[in-house]
């Protein structure tokens, strides 16, 4: 074996521990993606890891992907920022220029296969500890054996254990309805009713409310469109059912909702930024500010790195500051007030070219790809989800994976 391809099957591989790493440790995942990184350039010293970067730049996914990045970096020239917040800010983007070297790793079907798995493996164990820290006291987690009246968020914050619960979902939704074996579909059917009240009754992530309602009803109605109306009709119902049931299950369901509704009203009442700080509260005055910011340098931005700058000379005070100052929990607005209009298309064409290479498959692919997408949108219009790390971890290697997979012309997670 000579040392390209040792440096090659070697970034394979801790490609796939950073898959199994990241709903766990950031710190371990950041360690593996350094390496994935030293050993895949110097596996570049080889004609067949040259001839997958090749194949890689010529996805759908990779022109996007270093077109926002590329874009993030110029925009640094018009911004207020000083030269540390700007690093800081390329770095939390810096995956985008990695999306060619994940998809050239992930063009070998055992890597794809066995990436699928450890996420899976890592979300597993998070479900069942979530489960389980329900009755049992497990000290090592933030969950609290408060049986269903607490949040049971196990190694995250409770926004990304819901965002990667509802990837999870999804994927163990596509598994159900793309096997043959009738064993293996039932036990789909019950690990993903388990992840969806890990969800929606065991946690206070309105993030992850909101990610579970968009994929899972994209992921149901392509279905049923590709059968008949009364599939849809079917599918809704069900979805609305499952809701329904767990909202009157769930006190902590019903406290979150009842909260963001109340806090949103307060906040469309009181438009100054001294108002009392809430979670829903400050996302309607952050998005006052963004769209508000973002009339002052409409295509092109204020640069990157600038929103800290501007909302610190906007929110002064301190309460404030420290909930609103860091990012405006949309992502959507981040790029609309740091890179302008330029850089939100960019995103956005990240975004379709995955629902593009979707459409083109049979239905369960199609529903798949779509409802990751409805995922990506969710989380980006309730928090900076391409910014924060185990958000951006989560969503720019699935995503990669995800468009590796569709390439292949096989059905992801059954590779």
């Amino acid at each position: 074996m000579n040392l390209a391809h040792a440096c090659s099957t070697a970034a394979r591989a801790t490609l796939v521990l950073c898959f199994l790493a990241f709903p766990m440790s950031v710190a371990l995942a950041n360690v593996a993606l350094l390496l994935t990184l030293l050993l895949w350039l110097l596996s570049l010293i080889g004609a067949p890891a040259r001839a997958e970067l090749r194949e890689a730049l010529r996805n759908p996914l990779a022109a996007p992907a270093l077109a926002l990045f590329a874009w993030v970096v110029i925009a640094v020239a018009w911004s207020p920022a000083d030269a540390k917040g700007a690093l800081g800010f390329l770095q939390k983007y810096l995956k985008f220029l990695l999306v060619p070297m994940f998809i050239a790793l992930l063009q070998d079907a055992r890597t794809r296969r066995r990436c699928w798995h450890a996420f899976m493996l890592a979300l597993l164990f998070t479900l069942a500890v979530t489960w389980l820290s329900v009755w049992v006291d497990i000290p090592w987690t933030k969950a609290s054996r408060m049986q269903l009246e607490t949040d049971h968020t196990v190694f995250k914050d409770h926004i990304s254990q819901g965002l990667l619960m509802t990837v999870f979902a999804l994927i163990v939704a596509l598994l159900g309805f793309t096997t043959r074996r009738s064993r293996l579909r039932w036990a789909c059917a019950v690990l993903w009713l388990l992840t969806t009240g890990a969800i929606l009754a065991l946690s206070q992530g309105r993030t992850g409310y909101l990610t579970w309602v968009a994929s899972s009803a994209v992921f149901a109605l392509t279905l049923a469109v590709a059968h008949s109306r009364r599939a849809v009709l079917g599918a809704l119902a069900g979805l609305g059912a499952t809701l329904a049931l767990a909202f009157a299950l769930s006190p902590v369901l019903q406290a979150r909702v009842t909260a963001a509704w109340d806090e949103a009203r307060a906040a469309r009442l009181d438009t100054t930024p001294a108002a009392t700080v809430t979670s829903a509260g400050a996302r309607v005055q952050m998005a006052r500010f963004a769209l508000a910011t973002t009339g002052q340098a409409p295509l092109f931005g204020h640069g990157t790195a600038s929103y800290p700058v501007l909302a610190k000379q906007h929110f002064t005070t301190g309460s404030w500051c420290s909930v609103v100052c860091p990012h405006p929990h949309n992502q959507f607005l981040f790029f609309l007030v740091e890179q302008g209009v330029v850089g939100l298309l960019l995103f956005l064409w990240f975004i379709a070219a995955i629902a593009r290479a979707g459409w083109r498959h049979d239905a369960a692919r199609r529903a798949f790809a779509l409802g990751f997408v409805a995922t990506v949108c969710a989380a980006s219009l309730t928090h900076s989800a391409f910014w924060l790390s185990t958000e951006s971890h989560c969503l720019i290697l699935m995503s990669a994976l995800t468009m590796a997979s569709l390439r292949a012309r096989r059905a992801p997670v059954l590779e």
